[in-house]
């Protein structure tokens, strides 16, 4: 049985500077689930449209989707425990 990816959006824009912050603890949480997730990086100020239908409000905002089913959303910055332990608990249900 292969096991479906979950995919991470994460909305940031140039100009935020705790998005700055959040981007290495993203990639670092990242490379330690590979197995079970793909962060997809989108830029606000590009995307626009993408950003109203999730409406993102503020920013770094992440969103976790599996089964084309938000399943975890937090605003702000995370430190890499935190954002490892919510992505997990999501993943595995336990929210």
């Amino acid at each position: 049985m292969s096991q479906q990816h979950a995919t991470l959006l994460q909305f940031f824009a140039t100009w935020c500077y705790p998005c700055k912050v959040l981007t290495p603890i993203v990639n670092a949480v990242e490379t330690k689930m590979n197995n079970q997730l793909q962060v997809s990086r989108i830029d606000i100020d590009q995307e626009e449209d993408l950003a109203s239908r999730f409406h993102i409000m503020a920013v770094p905002t992440l969103v976790l989707i599996k089964d084309n089913t938000e399943i975890w959303r937090h605003t702000g910055v995370l430190s890499e425990q935190e954002l490892k332990t919510a992505l997990g608990s999501a993943l595995s249900g336990k929210l």
